[in-house]
């Protein structure tokens, strides 16, 4: 009885010092996003992309290059066979898409917005998101929990502008990592529209970056989106011409 005791106290003081030590300082929200971003944020980026899309009766694969210039500026374009030559052109918060059958070029806009992307969970909305988050949403860190074995701030975000696309989510920050392992998006009425899990983060450095994410919007049928990225270099050089209309239908 008395080695129970005493293995009971000896676990009991490992557990308590384990989680001391995971124990995450206090940080507002802000701060902890400013961290998050700076993880993210590039002069420059290129990678290989794939997205596989569960639609639940088949599985959609798309093949990618990209390469972006901050948050504002991103150029895709499509490899595998069945949309060899599509791309997509990002700057600031519009976006156009160059169709190569037709030779034609047409800037997405409207309700079209709301679609996703060549099918997939992810919209055309959400690619063009760009700019501070601390800018767009009042940010309170509602407390800590662990996710994937990872120690996580969780945050809610609140919009406080109106050119949002969603009015509120809720994020699971890595609080070692700052990288956002979850997050939740909310509409207005407060329904769950999608949500997002990184499954695989990758050191570049002293940066840490997610290189697999699944997106599942809830509206759809299948079982969501998963991107993958591979080949990812930093600071890339690129030429002056890389975000062009011209380039775009070359």
């Amino acid at each position: 009885m008395r080695k129970t005791i005493q293995a009971t106290l000896v676990a009991g003081i490992f557990a308590a010092a384990l989680a001391a030590q995971e124990a995450l300082p206090e940080l507002a929200g802000d701060e902890i996003m400013r961290r998050v971003d700076a993880n993210l944020a590039a002069g420059s980026i290129a990678y290989s992309g794939v997205m596989e899309i569960d639609l639940g009766h088949r599985t959609l694969r798309k093949e990618m290059r990209v390469v972006a210039q901050g948050q504002d500026r991103s150029f895709v374009e499509f490899v595998n066979p069945e949309d060899e030559g599509v791309r997509y052109l990002k700057i600031g918060d519009e976006l156009w898409m160059y169709f190569p059958e037709e030779g034609d070029t047409v800037k997405i806009s409207g309700h079209l917005l709301k679609e996703g992307m060549m099918g997939s969970d992810l919209s055309y909305e959400d690619t063009l998101e760009s700019g501070a988050l601390t800018d767009k949403y009042d940010i309170t860190v509602s407390g800590t929990e662990e996710l994937d074995g990872r120690p996580c701030y969780v945050l809610e975000l609140s919009a406080k502008v109106r050119d949002v696309s969603y009015e509120r989510q809720k994020f699971w920050v890595d609080g070692q990592r700052f990288v956002v392992l979850k997050s939740e998006m909310y509409a207005k009425s407060g329904k769950l529209l999608k949500e997002s899990r990184v499954l695989a983060v990758k050191a570049f450095g002293k940066r840490w970056y997610p290189v697999t994410v699944m997106m599942k919007d809830l509206l759809k049928k299948g079982g969501g989106t998963v991107f993958t990225m591979t080949d990812v270099r930093f600071d890339v050089s690129l030429p002056d011409d890389m975000f062009s209309l011209r380039r775009l239908g070359r």
